[in-house]
């Protein structure tokens, strides 16, 4: 189920994914997205998490988003 979707991301996708879930209040994702939005612009996000954004493709990327979402 869900887990067999996190054990097939890729590292890169799995770090996304984490400190997504780390950001995201009282299960609302939107607010997650939002503050993820501002410490990009801020430039205040692990480093580990800009590498895996320079590597991971749209549809990678679009997987994170697809499982940081599938509670909801």
């Amino acid at each position: 189920m869900a887990d067999k979707t996190r054990d097939e991301m890729s590292n890169d996708q799995r770090i996304l994914l984490s400190y997504l879930e780390s950001l995201v209040p009282e299960n609302n994702v939107l607010m997650g997205l939002a503050e993820f939005q501002s410490k990009l612009s801020e430039h205040n996000v692990p480093k580990e998490v800009y590498i895996a954004l320079g590597i991971l493709s749209n549809v990678e990327i679009t997987n994170v988003l697809h499982e940081l979402t599938r509670p909801f």
